[in-house]
């Protein structure tokens, strides 16, 4: 093989390597978009059904300003309690991320609120509506699973502690999703 073959064939692999090593750690993003399923528990209750939305932007390479919101329903159809549950949750707060690479740790607190709201059907047949508003602090962490440079999986487990007005709830949710990066 000629010296221009081998030096155009080490420069190939020499790019082509580079390439897949950034494709496999690409940067983040400045801002992105989460949308996933989550799962919530609270103590005497689980809501299976839910969808989470969040946002997050840099402010610095490992400081992230996050917003989220979500909804979580559980239905029931027990003779005590037949309807709906309906708890919705709000908060914003700082996301802190570890280093890059295959898998992307990060923590983040949000503050925010709770709207919980019941649309029952008593055992006698009348027909029962409540709901109650609250102040939530959410400490989570999670994973970013980076897929290309625009999608990623993410997953996450958060401690959401609710003051209601006289009652205080401990809960917590599973969310796992997808996040598209904008560049």
């Amino acid at each position: 093989m000629s010296s221009w073959r081998q030096t155009l064939t080490v420069l190939v692999f020499t790019f082509l390597t580079a390439a897949v090593a950034h494709a496999q750690t690409p940067p983040m993003p400045q801002t992105d978009l989460t949308i996933g399923y989550q799962s919530l528990h609270i103590p005497g209750q689980n809501y299976p059904l839910g969808i989470g939305i969040g946002m997050s932007r840099a402010i610095t390479d490992v400081v992230r300003i996050v917003g989220e919101a979500g909804v979580s329903i559980n239905q029931d159809s027990s003779p005590n309690l037949n309807g709906t549950l309906t708890l919705y949750q709000y908060g914003v707060g700082p996301r802190i991320t570890g280093p890059g690479g295959r898998v992307i740790p990060y923590a983040q607190v949000l503050f925010g609120g709770v709207h919980s709201r019941a649309d029952l059907t008593t055992p006698a047949g009348a027909a029962f509506s409540a709901s109650s508003n609250g102040f939530m602090v959410q400490p989570g962490a999670g994973v970013i699973v980076p897929l290309t440079r625009t999608f990623a999986l993410t997953g996450g487990f958060n401690y959401r502690r609710v003051i209601f007005h006289g009652n205080n709830d401990n809960e917590t949710s599973v969310v796992a999703g997808v996040r598209i990066a904008f560049r």
